[in-house]
């Protein structure tokens, strides 16, 4: 095989993103009400709270795909 097939093979755990590093401010989570990591840091303290997200910014209020991959997101605001 090609030497270049491998370096890309080596490079392809570069364009997966990692689960424990943290999100950008910019990052989007919530695309209904356009929430994004900066408002949720600046609203929640040191931890993500859900109840305090849906009643001040609507979060999960829209079509509520936020939510359902919150795994994905909630662990890597803070």
């Amino acid at each position: 095989m090609d030497k270049e097939i491998f370096r890309l093979i080596d490079s392809v755990d570069e364009l997966i993103p990692r689960p424990d590093l943290k999100l950008d401010d910019e990052c989007l989570i919530c695309e209904c009400f356009c929430v994004n990591v900066a408002d949720i840091r600046e609203l929640c303290e040191t931890s993500v709270d859900l109840g305090l997200l849906k009643d001040r910014l609507n979060l999960g209020e829209g079509c509520r795909s936020c939510l359902k991959r919150k795994d994905d997101w909630i662990y890597r605001i803070f």
